[in-house]
């Protein structure tokens, strides 16, 4: 990962360990760190590491990520932001040790949804790519870093034309979590004609 690409993100919720080497970003989540957000319970998270850039109009943002430590329900993916009522993500996640899980979250409003999707054994590595195009989101994943699968479609009730769209990870459990950010990209696009 060149630090070039790296100067255009900013980090929200800082981690305390962080080191560069040529395979990539190398992040350690805060215990007790999480996304998280149910107003019917008056329970909110919001304390998990988000490393972000700012996009406007259409876009796409590529990243992948590989776990380091494993432990239930420690997360690393991406997201997009609009407030903290306000967001998507999609990452990588173990239940339990031996049984990843493809998670996405559409908060609106400062309701979060989940849906979940098995991954085969042994996964630790995920590509992620999002898209926006003319209001319509688009998350994607891919396994090996060509082929990717449409993970979700959607749109933001309380949309901005400027978004924060980049990795997160956190560790809602008491370990200590790490993982590899091993490239991140955010590109204007043009919108399609159709």
């Amino acid at each position: 990962m060149l630090l070039e690409t790296l100067k255009q993100f900013d980090w929200m919720n800082e981690p305390q360990r962080v080191r560069f080497d040529d395979e990539g970003m190398f992040v350690s989540a805060k215990q007790n760190t999480d996304f998280w957000c149910c107003s019917r319970f008056n329970f909110k998270k919001d304390d998990g590491h988000f490393f972000y850039g700012r996009a406007e109009g259409d876009f796409c943002c590529d990243l992948n990520w590989e776990f380091a430590t494993r432990g239930q329900f420690n997360q690393c993916g991406i997201m997009l932001r609009v407030d903290g009522e306000n967001w998507f993500k999609a990452s990588i996640m173990y239940q339990d040790e031996q049984n990843p899980m493809l998670a996405t979250s559409l908060t609106h409003m400062g309701l979060s949804d989940l849906a979940t999707l098995p991954l085969p054994r042994g996964v630790k590595r995920v590509w992620y790519r999002l898209r926006r195009r003319r209001g319509c989101y688009i998350a994607s994943y891919s396994l090996d870093g060509t082929e990717y699968i449409q993970l979700r479609k959607f749109y933001l009730i309380r949309d901005n034309d400027e978004i924060k769209i980049g990795a997160y990870l956190c560790a809602p459990q008491n370990d200590d979590f790490s993982a590899v950010l091993r490239g991140i990209s955010l590109d204007k696009e043009s919108a399609p004609n159709t």
